[in-house]
């Protein structure tokens, strides 16, 4: 109503050129995909762009972008009840003042100007106290502004109360004298010199609602006050479903749907409740009302309603094993659950006196999932405190640790990994962590086996930062190349340096050879040898872990055919059958060479800038490269010339990946984002979003079905290529730059410049 009175002010409309918008949020917005629709809502609303976006952050920054580009304007968010509601309408629109309406205070902080909506203007009270009502004498409307406070409850209560008399026949003045009458006699008594009362003692306030609570009760049908106060059972301030209300009569008293409706629309004449047509039917109960009904039932008859209730609840549920995997004990799905009930069942079930089964529920995995992806890691926090008990207490604390790993993130899927993920290690959550992993609905999804950070293995100062990373094609070895000028190989199953490796520098290191990082790495077919990228290509020994020479040189340092790259090497490529490889460089080329001859045998010239990767096709021999003039190009080896170009990302393309077959590519940019080429047909070009940062590499699984991305967003995605969605996320501390898979697409190795981690990939 304050909202709709503002937009409908001229002054407002003259300021903003009638550009005035309002959305009204409510209660229950709360998940993700809500608060995301109320946004998107906003945005079609406003600029008539129809995008849509799952994830709330996202379609928030969409809108704000849209925001910038427009004039003034004025948003009004209407009935706000939490940060998560509004903080995504933030974002962007210098020239977009917002107006919020809130029942929370604490939410307008900063720069904001916040304006307290308090008492009643006499005349506001007068218009309320007389709304829809014959004229009523002078003397009765004052006394009667005098005795409500100009309190906008009491004022509405006692409208509808003379209004329901009027309706029965009775004359207006006498019914309004009546309600008078009430409020003289069950009302305030403590009037200041002048006649009123003080609306800001409690008591007073209570007193005064009383007095018209139960006039109004007077006119509900035989044992419709009783059903009133049963309303008290549901949390304060709350839009309560109207298929609840069902529920919870229907247990108690055998109340058909039709009857249950037909009552709340009395109530609702009576102003005892609020009541909307939204969603099935919301009620909604003034919590000085609900107040009152409390105390009018026994502590004893509360706590039956809420068992009443949660029964109900369950019975409708289906029947699931229990978390301790036991086949023969089975629960509610009580995660199924949404809006209220998902919001308040711990409370419900705890005003039951059934705090055990509060716990079982508040501790279970499937319900902190449910509760994490929908309102944030906050939700099962709340659950787990509000039990106050040393096992709930210290579980909370374990999801509170984790909290700033947990902030929403694509897919509700995802999120559930990473929560696996980091619980996974935890005694606490261990067995219900592996329980989960074998719900077959949950994939795909990562599953984290090792970390290795800093690498500060040898007391090298600065540690061993990582640029690329390598599986070697039978899965037993991991290679990562470095700033400080050296290959590491790792076990594959602990992450531990390779013990075959012993001599030199140090344990599991490649020898000197290059003087610059190096910055790609690429295994032979046969496992037996590796190439690096650096301040040219070198091969490398693994048995002897000796370079075996530099590409394009003579051990002499003569050419050999074209010769090298003229400036640092980015990338380096191996044929599926060890033949030759591919490198690009800063020199703006793409050279062919034979690594058994070291000499280059084609040069590939197109680029206009350096180039920052390549990439050959396993099965066709075909050849792409990814440079930082924003193009892709695909290469005639043959005849040394670019059989396609590329173009579409908005700057440096930093990674191409070919699908083994040669039928697509995956490309990624410092634009943040991620591109899928058709090579065959008509060339369809797709645009995945997620990342927010430059993508760094893509990896296309041996298979074709799923590409990795990593990125300076500090994650690294997993997309279901033929679905174009992100399927599985996993973050870490520091920016990721590389990404590669295994032979047989059972594992995922990441790398960033501050360690290493290894995943095992569950599709």
């Amino acid at each position: 109503m304050l909202a709709t009175a503002v937009c409908a002010e001229p002054r407002v409309q003259r300021h903003f050129r009638s550009r005035v918008y309002v959305i009204t949020i409510g209660r229950d917005a709360r998940d993700d995909s809500e608060i995301a629709a109320k946004i998107s809502e906003a945005t079609q609303f406003i600029t008539g762009d129809d995008s849509q976006f799952p994830d709330p952050a996202r379609a928030g920054q969409h809108l704000g972008r849209l925001l910038d580009e427009r004039p003034r304007t004025l948003l009004v968010l209407d009935d706000v009840w939490e940060m998560r509601q509004l903080e995504n309408f933030q974002h962007g629109g210098s020239q977009c003042v917002r107006l919020v309406t809130t029942r929370n205070p604490h939410l307008v902080s900063g720069t904001s100007t916040r304006i307290l909506v308090d008492e009643m203007s006499l005349e506001q009270a007068r218009t309320v106290l007389t709304w829809g009502l014959p004229p009523l004498s002078h003397e009765v409307t004052e006394e009667l502004l005098k005795r409500t406070g100009r309190w906008a409850l009491l004022l509405r209560l006692t409208n509808r109360l003379i209004a329901q008399q009027i309706e029965t026949g009775a004359p207006h003045e006498t019914a309004a004298s009546w309600a008078l009458d009430r409020l003289r006699r069950h009302g305030p008594s403590a009037l200041d010199p002048e006649g009123n009362w003080d609306m800001d003692k409690p008591d007073l306030r209570n007193q005064a609602a009383k007095a018209s609570i139960e006039a109004s009760i007077t006119l509900l049908p035989s044992g419709g006050a009783r059903l009133f106060t049963e309303l008290s059972v549901f949390a304060k301030n709350e839009s309560i479903p109207m298929q609840l209300i069902v529920l919870l009569w229907w247990t108690t008293n055998g109340l058909p749907e039709d009857d249950v409706r037909s009552l709340c629309w009395k109530l609702q004449g009576l102003s005892l409740i609020g009541l909307t047509d939204r969603d099935g039917g919301r009620v909604t109960l003034h919590d000085v009302i609900r107040d009152y009904a409390q105390e009018q039932l026994s502590s004893v008859d509360l706590a039956d309603l809420h068992r009443r209730l949660v029964n109900e609840i369950a019975a409708g549920l289906p029947q699931v094993p229990a978390p301790n995997g036991r086949a023969s004990v089975e629960i509610p799905a009580w995660w199924e659950t949404r809006g209220y009930v998902s919001d308040h069942l711990i409370e419900h079930l705890m005003a039951a006196g059934r705090d055990r089964q509060a716990f079982s529920v508040a501790s279970d995995l499937r319900w902190i999932e449910a509760r994490l992806t929908r309102l944030g890691v906050a939700a099962p926090v709340t659950d787990l405190v509000a039990i106050d008990t040393p096992a709930a207490r210290t579980l909370a604390r374990s999801l509170s640790d984790i909290t700033h790993q947990l902030r929403p993130i694509g897919p509700a899927q995802a999120l559930v990994g990473i929560l696996h993920n980091l619980l996974q290690d935890n005694v606490l959550w261990r067995q219900q962590v592996e329980r989960r992993r074998q719900d077959p609905t949950l994939r795909p999804f990562l599953v984290r086996r090792w970390v290795k950070e800093g690498f500060h293995e040898y007391g090298d100062h600065a540690g061993h930062r990582i640029t690329t990373c390598a599986i070697s094609p039978d899965g037993t070895w991991v290679a990562s190349g470095a700033y400080d000028r050296t290959v590491r190989i790792r076990r594959a199953s602990d992450g531990a340096l390779s013990p075959m490796l012993r001599s030199g520098v140090s344990p599991g290191t490649l020898g000197a050879g290059h003087v610059n990082a190096i910055r790609h790495i690429a295994f032979a077919p046969s496992g037996i040898w590796l190439a690096t990228a650096g301040d040219g290509v070198r091969t490398w020994n693994l048995a002897s872990r000796a370079s075996t020479g530099l590409i394009g040189r003579a051990p002499s340092g003569q050419p050999l055919g074209d010769g090298g790259h003229l400036g640092d090497v980015r990338a380096v490529a191996v044929a599926a059958d060890g033949s030759w490889l591919a490198s690009g460089g800063d020199d703006t080329t793409v050279r062919i060479a034979d690594p058994a001859t070291k000499e280059v045998t084609g040069v590939l010239k197109g680029h206009s800038g350096p180039v920052r990767s390549v990439s050959i096709a396993t099965h066709r021999g075909l050849l792409a490269s990814g440079g930082e003039d924003g193009t892709i190009h695909l290469w005639d080896r043959a005849m040394c010339t670019p059989r396609t170009v590329l173009r579409g990302h908005m700057g440096p393309v930093n990674s191409v990946s070919i699908e083994p077959n040669g039928r697509w590519l995956a490309s990624g940019g410092e634009d943040g984002h991620v591109r899928l080429w058709m090579l065959t047909g008509d060339g369809q070009c797709d645009v995945l979003e997620g990342h927010t940062r430059p993508v760094r590499c893509v990896a296309i699984s041996p298979d074709g079905r799923w590409l990795a991305s990593a990125a300076d967003d500090r994650s690294v995605r997993i997309w279901h290529v033929t679905e174009r969605r992100t399927v599985a996320i996993e973050r870490w501390n520091w920016e990721l730059h590389t990404c590669t898979w295994s032979r047989n697409g059972g594992t995922l190795v990441v790398g960033g410049i501050l360690g290493l981690l290894l995943f095992e990939f569950h599709s």
